[in-house]
């Protein structure tokens, strides 16, 4: 049963599934922050609260964390040899869970350092813009990956 569970999260199918819902979650997140940019620029006012992006900074880490270990989990689901084969994979996941957990610590320190001055200051206006480009980045990173992860000659020459 266990190995079940490692061969069904580790698939390549299954990662691009899991890709596929972070990436919504992302795209949600940043859909709000461009709401939340017009409303204040007609406005004037930015008192949004922003707190999504809290929960969609910790779901890319968590994320990239997920996609670092697929190398031990496919060690444990695969045994050693099979998993050698798949070290174009598990590079390329590696390399993406790093870009999306560096990704989402920006986001979160980002969020940390404007919370305090979104009621009603100009300076909301740039840690809103700054959350929507972090969506952005976040969401072209995620569509890399799904493209080199659904068309595996690409994966090498990256």
């Amino acid at each position: 049963m266990k190995k079940l569970f490692f061969l069904l999260t580790i698939h390549p199918v299954s990662l691009a599934v899991w890709t596929l819902v972070v990436m919504a979650m992302v795209v949600t997140t940043g859909w709000a922050h461009f709401g939340t940019l017009s409303i204040a620029f007609e406005t004037g006012i930015f008192d949004a609260d922003v707190t999504l992006e809290e929960d969609v900074a910790v779901i890319l880490v968590a994320f990239g964390v997920f996609l670092e270990m697929r190398e031990m989990l496919a060690k444990r689901a695969y045994g050693l040899e099979i998993a050698e084969k798949q070290h174009d994979l598990n590079e390329l996941s590696e390399r993406y869970g790093a870009y999306l957990l560096i990704i989402g610590l920006i986001m979160e320190i980002n969020d940390q350092c404007f919370e305090p001055l979104l009621e009603g200051t100009f300076l909301a206006g740039i840690g809103v813009s700054s959350m929507a480009f972090f969506d952005g980045l976040a969401l072209l990173l995620g569509v890399g990956f799904l493209g080199k992860l659904l068309v595996p000659g690409r994966s090498a020459e990256a």
